[in-house]
């Protein structure tokens, strides 16, 4: 069973002194960790700082990004060995804005997948690509190609430890509602992507995020959807009690059903 992972980017938002005090309001009231993992992605000077606040809550502190590089004259870059020695875990690699912003290619990407799978740092891989058609053994099939330039050379061992968000240039940073049929679509489609060129056991253990225009009204909807396995979340996890709320979903379907459970028992009663 893939367990549902929420993460959280905050892009260039939040100080130090504001990320830690978040990390403070929330750490002990994160849900069961062995049920679902959280993360958040601050900016790289608040990494050391959260992941000390945080402490043995399960809260995982995500780099929003990193280089293919270890070390050596990359002036401005972070490095995957300076992330695992601060503990850090994960690693968002190829987010929509860094392609738009900087120029990040598929091939760039692709180094910095393979050099995290390397340092056993989890790439959170995003692909915002639309679907392709594609024709196998005369069967229509929807690939996503900027998805499988990045994995090129992962083998199947690595493949396992990959986590793919899949973030829609229509839905990424607009605040509009998020079209949970449409976000299904897309994370089925690249599973079976995964499923045609891996294997489908490979496949069916990959968890895979949906990201774009996320927030406390749909993430319920969203999550009830088999093949999206959690969301990364943008503007909407800047505040505490929305953060809380969409990290604590699955909690508040437990007790509304708990709820709905006494009320029948008690009308049976009476």
């Amino acid at each position: 069973m893939r367990k549902p992972f929420i993460a959280a980017n905050w892009k260039m938002h939040k100080t130090v002194a504001e990320a830690v005090k978040f990390v403070d309001a929330i750490k002990d009231k994160l849900p069961d960790p062995d049920k679902i993992e959280v993360g958040i992605a601050p900016q790289a000077f608040s990494l050391y700082s959260m992941k000390q606040a945080a402490g043995d809550s399960g809260l995982q502190i995500i780099a929003q990004n990193a280089a293919a590089e270890y070390s050596g004259p990359y002036t401005g870059e972070l490095s995957l060995r300076g992330l695992k020695d601060l503990g850090v875990s994960y690693a968002m690699l190829g987010h929509i804005e860094r392609r738009r912003l900087f120029g990040e290619n598929n091939a760039a990407v692709n180094q910095k997948v393979k050099a995290a799978l390397q340092m056993d740092v989890t790439p959170i891989i995003c692909t915002d690509e639309t679907m392709v058609q594609k024709e196998v053994n005369g069967e229509i099939h929807y690939v996503f190609q900027q998805l499988m330039s990045v994995l090129h050379g992962v083998s199947l061992d690595q493949i396992k430890r990959v986590v793919i968000s899949y973030e829609p240039s229509w839905a990424v940073g607009v605040g509009q509602h998020a079209n949970a049929a449409l976000a299904e679509e897309g994370c089925r489609m690249i599973r079976r992507t995964i499923a045609d060129n891996y294997t489908y056991e490979i496949a069916d253990k990959i968890r895979i995020l949906y990201g774009g225009s996320v927030n406390p009204d749909n993430i319920k909807e969203i999550m009830a959807k088999p093949d999206i396995d959690g969301v990364l979340i943008g503007r909407a996890s800047l505040d505490v009690d929305n953060f809380l709320k969409m990290v604590n979903y699955a909690e508040s379907e437990e007790q509304a059903l708990a709820k709905a459970t006494k009320k029948q028992v008690n009308d049976k009663q009476h």
